[in-house]
């Protein structure tokens, strides 16, 4: 029984890790846009989802994916997620809809300069 345990154990920590792994890889990605330009965010990134005033010089700028596939085509860290039946919903005959992953990356500029992010989702790399 304690082989099963460790096992266990050993497996959702892999999971764990692979997820930790790829959120760290992109805030990797994102710690060098603090200290750069708004207009350079908005040239490579596009227009934001949403924009929110937060005071007369500071702004949220919201971008937001989702995809019916993985970004990096990815599959693993998904595989083994939990299944909540009791939150099923029938589909009434309806063709089930896919899968949806999706990241949202949350940008606060204060006088025109990225000083903060924060990123959330399944698929953000």
């Amino acid at each position: 029984m304690k082989k099963i345990n460790v096992l266990v154990t050993v497996l959702l920590l892999c999971g764990c890790r692979n997820i930790g792994f790829a959120q760290s890889e992109y805030a990797a990605k994102l710690q060098p846009w603090l200290g750069q330009s708004a207009d350079a965010l908005f040239a490579q990134w596009g227009t934001p989802a949403t924009t929110q005033q937060i005071d007369d010089n500071t702004f949220l700028v919201t971008y937001e994916q989702s995809e019916s596939q993985p970004v990096d085509n990815n599959l693993q860290p998904y595989e083994s997620e939990l299944s909540y039946d009791a939150m099923a919903v029938p589909n009434y005959g309806l063709p089930t809809p896919p899968p949806l992953f999706y990241c949202q990356t949350s940008f606060t500029i204060q006088n025109n300069i990225i000083t903060d992010y924060s990123f959330n989702g399944d698929d953000c790399f």
